[in-house]
């Protein structure tokens, strides 16, 4: 059980009904208040910080979700007084999600340096969060994107790694931000498919800013997997995880805020049991009359589209994997 978690079992169980939060500090060591709180007469669960109100930038963003939401209010006065931050449960049907959520921002707030960062950093993850809750809901990643992330971590940590660095090679995997390709590289852009089928005809394109190269170079890989042996998604996660604690310590808060931007949660764990084993990576060079629609090409009053390329028509585009090594160059020799 987490430390969140302890101190609402131990609120639970002193019985107190007296209206408002009744809370208990976690993180002694935090440089503000991190306070779990559970709120009478409701029975909500929340996470609460205490910041002076001189150490509140003006410009803070407070974000509102599916499941949950942020109140602020002054307690004291004037500029001695101090505001408490209160993340609050608002659906009931998101708690286990919630749980972890509030563990994982204590834990950004407690690792800054000033209450100032502490807030920076709550936020921060809250936005991540948000995001979370409005793409993935409270259930777990579908087959197809169970699929699709067990490509890129193949990509990242088998292609990519070996030739940047396994901290830069997290930097480079744009896709979980929102970006048109999953990966941008210092001399171009790396689009992901993966597969599971033996003899696979087809690939879905999401948009048609996927392979319109007008951005710049594009390669489409596709990862070819075997659905024995190999890996589940929580090994596979948890092998990144733990190269980079002793390659690049300093990139795991950045690895972990993209996986749960691609919709990974470790709370979900139990529900990924198939195990993945890589066949090949074949690469292939978005250019020319290579088969795709680009944004220019779309008619007047056509805002966006999906669709289905032939794998056989990619197939004269193929690449060697040594491409890499240029579209890499400037943050191999950085």
């Amino acid at each position: 059980m987490t430390a969140v978690a302890e101190a609402w079992t131990a609120l639970e169980a002193e019985g107190r009904r007296e209206p408002g939060w009744h809370v208990r500090r976690v993180h002694p060591a935090a440089p503000c208040e991190i306070l779990a709180g559970l709120r009478r007469p409701d029975d909500i669960p929340g996470l609460l910080l205490e910041v002076p109100v001189d150490q509140v930038p003006p410009d803070l963003a407070l974000p509102r979700s599916n499941g949950f939401i942020v109140e602020t209010v002054l307690l004291g006065s004037g500029h001695a007084g101090t505001v408490r931050f209160s993340l609050a449960l608002t659906d009931r049907s998101y708690g286990a999600v919630f749980t972890v959520l509030c563990e994982d921002v204590a834990d950004a707030a407690a690792a800054a340096s000033t209450p100032r960062l502490a807030l920076r950093n709550w936020t921060g993850r809250l936005h991540i969060w948000q995001a979370f809750m409005a793409r993935h809901g409270i259930g777990g990643l579908s087959d197809v994107a169970v699929t699709g992330l067990v490509g890129e971590l193949i990509f990242l940590r088998d292609e990519l790694a070996p030739r940047v660095g396994l901290g830069a090679a997290v930097a480079m995997w744009a896709g979980p931000s929102g970006e048109p390709n999953d990966f941008a590289l210092p001399g171009g852009f790396v689009e992901i498919k993966a597969t599971t089928r033996q003899a696979p005809e087809l690939i879905d394109i999401a948009n048609a800013d996927q392979l319109d190269d007008s951005r710049g170079r594009i390669l489409l890989g596709h990862v070819r997997l075997r659905m024995e042996g190999g890996a589940t998604l929580p090994q596979l996660a948890a092998d990144v995880r733990r190269q980079l604690a002793g390659e690049a310590p300093q990139s795991l808060a950045d690895f972990e805020g993209r996986l749960l931007a691609a919709g990974y949660l470790a709370a979900h764990d139990d529900l990924y049991v198939r195990a993945f084993r890589r066949d090949r990576i074949e690469l292939f060079d978005v250019t020319g009359a290579f088969p795709r629609l680009t944004r220019a090409g779309l008619e007047v009053g056509i805002r966006n589209c999906s669709y289905t390329i032939e794998l056989a028509a990619c197939v004269p585009f193929a690449v060697e994997p040594t491409v890499l090594d240029a579209l890499t160059a400037r943050s191999a020799l950085g």
